[in-house]
């Protein structure tokens, strides 16, 4: 486990959404601009939020002209922390568990795309 990634809270993580999505590193104006579209924030919560970030250590900002932000923790990174958390707090740390309650909401079209990827999973062990 990474300190940044079990201290992003869920506001923080539209920010990260925002540079990730971005293929290079942003400005604050940039940010300001995504986030009011997307989520109607004023440009103090943002500024805000991404000073969190940088104190946290999941945002980098690097001073040219201006201050450009990129993430320092990686989306999948965050995706399998919070995943095993969210194992181990609502299944007592049972993935056969989460995945058989996920099935229940799962689509035929859906569950033959799972059943490729489980078939070429199992075949390259």
């Amino acid at each position: 486990m990474w300190e940044a990634e079990s201290k992003i809270t869920d506001a923080e993580l539209e920010i990260m959404r925002a540079l990730w999505d971005s293929e290079e590193p942003m400005t604050l104006r940039q940010l300001k601009g995504v986030l009011a579209e997307n989520h109607g924030w004023s440009g103090d919560t943002t500024k805000t939020l991404l000073r969190r970030l940088c104190e946290k250590g999941a945002v980098e900002q690097e001073k040219r002209q201006v201050y450009y932000y990129r993430p320092l923790v990686r989306q999948d990174q965050l995706g399998q922390y919070r995943t095993k958390r969210l194992i181990d707090k609502l299944y007592a740390g049972s993935a056969k568990a989460m995945v058989a309650a996920l099935v229940e909401h799962v689509d035929e079209k859906d569950a033959e795309e799972l059943r490729a990827y489980f078939q070429a999973l199992w075949e390259e062990k």
